[in-house]
């Protein structure tokens, strides 16, 4: 959990947000380790700006944030959330 969240963090403070996190989309770097993970299909991905917010509806039922599907806007929150979701499933 602590790789996908440093992940996140990188991608975020560059102005990404991936928008489809779900287990699917999380990758070991190798069989002998599972420690390394990457983070695949950015698909819905999207650029962003501090304080900006997204209005398109998209990501995977079940794991997509609660203001994602309100029409109130989301920002880089609701990958976190996301990640909440897998940490809750693991």
């Amino acid at each position: 959990m602590r790789n996908l969240l440093q992940a996140l963090d990188y991608l975020h403070n560059r102005g990404i947000i991936h928008r489809d996190l779900k287990p699917e989309n999380l990758i070991l770097a190798s069989k002998e380790n599972d420690y390394n993970l990457k983070i695949a299909d950015f698909g819905l991905a999207s650029f962003i700006a501090r304080g900006e917010l997204l209005y398109l509806r998209c990501g995977s039922p079940g794991y997509v944030a609660p203001e994602l599907l309100e029409d109130k806007g989301y920002s880089t929150k609701g990958d976190i959330f996301s990640a909440g979701i897998i940490l809750y499933v693991m």
